[in-house]
């Protein structure tokens, strides 16, 4: 039993610690996407090479680039991580030597700041995707959304709800509390 209750307490402090949750951005999921936090898009060219890329991944703390055609900046492609794990690891390319363009997403789904919430969830569950751009009326891109964000934000706007769970699921309380 001792156990049990210092890891309630842990988890009580730990929580006590996380951030607070941003209620004034807490949104519905019917509200457009740009009420909510993403990310300012990491450029590539399609001739960047992979390792630039993966360096672009570490140095800005971001799961994918958006690849843009060099005259018109238009968006062309997203290039993720998972391109790196699925396409390229262990197939002995030069990472210094092979360009994104090969690998990839080409013309990915792409939403609009004045998309609702609800259409980027929908495009992410129903493609299996972890990023989606944000484009604007030119197609250029202007964000870069994550499954993260969308949960933080769903986190932010059910707050009480979340915030007000037992500290584990698991726990039973084996004596009736009274006062």
């Amino acid at each position: 039993m001792p156990d049990e209750a210092e890891e309630e307490l842990r988890i009580i402090e730990e929580r006590g610690r996380s951030k607070e949750p941003n209620l004034a951005f807490a949104v519905s999921i019917n509200e457009p996407i740009e009420k909510i936090f993403y990310r300012d898009p990491v450029i590539v060219f399609p001739d960047t090479k992979v390792a630039d890329a993966i360096n672009l991944f570490i140095q800005k703390d971001v799961g994918g680039v958006l690849v843009v055609e060099k005259e018109s900046n238009r968006l062309i492609g997203i290039f993720t991580e998972r391109d790196v794990i699925r396409k390229i690891m262990n197939k002995g390319f030069d990472f210094s030597k092979e360009t994104v363009n090969k690998y990839m997403t080409k013309n990915p789904d792409a939403l609009l700041l004045s998309d609702p919430i609800t259409y980027a969830l929908n495009r992410m569950s129903a493609g299996g995707y972890r990023h989606i751009p944000l484009i604007d009326e030119n197609h250029s891109p202007v964000g870069l959304l994550s499954v993260k964000d969308v949960v933080e934000h769903l986190a932010d706007y059910y707050s009480n709800e979340i915030l007000n769970l037992p500290p584990s699921i698991h726990a039973k309380q084996r004596l009736q509390e009274g006062g």
